[in-house]
């Protein structure tokens, strides 16, 4: 017989939200919350094991793409661009406040 899943009204969640993430994580069962009249299924995402980067690396491909770059600031004012690269490095951005 399948095991039922919890349900919880919204107002009972909101209250209770770090006891309930919690017992999800370690009994890593979903919730089902109740709102206005829609049902809402909350579960944990299963992690996946992190990406290798360097699986697909290919130094030649790198030499390449860096020889082809070359020259690609020509003719740009350094001092200019320090500056506009430090005056974006102290505005707020998503996830990143200044």
């Amino acid at each position: 017989m399948a095991k039922e899943v919890k349900r919880l009204n919204f107002d009972e969640f909101a209250i209770n939200l770090p006891t309930i993430f919690d017992t999800m994580a370690r009994r890593k069962e979903p919730v089902l919350i109740e709102r206005e009249g829609q049902i809402y299924r909350l579960e944990l995402e299963q992690a996946q094991p992190p990406e290798n980067i360097w699986s697909s690396y290919d130094p030649e491909k790198v030499r390449r793409g860096l020889k082809k770059s070359a020259g690609a600031l020509a003719g740009v004012d350094r001092e200019t661009l320090l500056r506009d690269m430090h005056e974006a490095r102290g505005q707020a951005s998503h996830g990143r406040p200044a």
